[in-house]
């Protein structure tokens, strides 16, 4: 019987040498930091030079780099790059960094630069370039695994072109980034969204404006700022947003005209899983601040009515730049009443664009 089960001892070892090689490697915090730190010389023509001006030569010349496609490749994130996997950019054919959503191999990172971010049972690793052609981040994220850091999921920011996002871990299991959404000729606007982190993938629980503006671009300028803060469970926005219009003064251009400010503020709680709106602490809802940045003129007026109201008891241009909004507002269809109010000729063209 013995010498049977003996006999069987050689294939039983050669299927589990096999099925070890199908059981995925835990990826470290220490073999990602490796990575980075051992970078390549790689070969650069002058021609098809696209780094910082001051890097830009005459000649051919060599860049510290990294294959970026190679790490990817070790930690799971797929060369399709769908959407179940990453944050894709809609407004790109590109993956971070240039590299193409169904092929990188050949993607190089030009000159890496890496920072750490650490609390509780998690850690993430910022990674990014200092090549301005580049303004891509990438956080990678890494949970405390049997006195080691396995990595288990990323959070990707595109195209974040005025400054560097800011990310925090704002609580075991709870993570933050505010990043750029959107940078025009008068706008702009930056979201701050938070993150599950349970070991499996990020869960993005909340995206909410944290800073817009608008000017110049039709009847109605607005500016949004916000500073948020996270203590004992608790998140809370602060609001302060302002309204203003562009007023054109004949021979002299045009001055911006503020109109009314107002103050707000957004709690929510978190509960270990989730970020719960408080309703009752809040004047304010995320679907709201999200039609201040993006919404009608008409859902404008119907959020702050109130303060809008007060300018047909305004003196000179105030009172008729308001006789105008509410043309508009009347225009996308929500009634208003009719204040005794005069036709400003002297403002700027009405928009509807919002």
């Amino acid at each position: 019987m013995k010498n049977d089960f003996l006999k069987f001892v050689p294939s039983i070892l050669i299927i589990i040498a096999v099925a070890l090689l199908f059981i995925p490697k835990t990826v470290t915090y220490i073999d990602v930091e490796k990575f980075f730190s051992d970078t390549d010389a790689y070969y650069q023509r002058a021609e098809k030079s696209f780094f910082k001006k001051d890097e830009i030569r005459r000649e051919d010349y060599y860049y510290s780099g990294v294959h970026i496609g190679k790490l990817w490749k070790k930690l799971g994130i797929g060369g399709s790059f769908n959407v179940k996997d990453t944050h894709r950019s809609p407004l790109r054919d590109e993956y971070l960094f240039g590299c193409g959503y169904t092929n990188y191999s050949g993607c190089i990172l030009p000159y890496p630069v890496v920072k750490e971010y650490e609390l509780g049972e998690y850690r993430a690793l910022r990674v990014s370039s200092s090549s301005q052609r580049f303004p891509d981040y990438q956080y990678l994220l890494f949970k405390d695994h049997r006195d080691s850091w396995a990595y288990f999921g990323h959070i990707d920011v595109f195209d974040n072109k005025k400054g560097e996002p800011v990310f925090k871990l704002l609580d075991n299991g709870l993570a933050s980034v505010v990043s750029l959404a959107g940078i025009g000729d008068g706008y702009s606007t930056k979201f701050i969204q938070a993150y599950r982190l349970d070991g499996t993938s990020p869960k993005l629980l909340l995206t909410v404006p944290n800073e817009a503006s608008r000017k110049g671009l039709g009847l109605l300028d607005f500016e949004v700022t916000s500073s948020f803060d996270y203590a004992q469970g608790v998140l809370v926005g602060n609001f302060r947003i302002t309204f203003s219009a562009e007023q054109t003064i004949k021979g002299r251009g045009s001055k911006s005209m503020p109109l009314f400010t107002v103050a707000r503020s957004i709690v929510f709680h978190w509960d270990g899983k989730e970020l719960v709106f408080d309703a009752a602490r809040s004047n304010i809802d995320p679907a709201e601040l999200a039609r201040i940045v993006s919404g009608s003129y008409a859902r404008v007026y119907a959020m702050f009515r109130a303060d809008f109201d007060k300018l047909a008891k305004a003196d000179g241009v105030k009172k008729q730049w308001y006789g105008d909004f509410l043309s508009v507002v009347r225009d996308e269809g929500l009634p208003v009443a009719s204040p005794d109010v005069v036709k400003a000729s002297s403002l700027v063209p009405v928009s509807k664009s919002h």
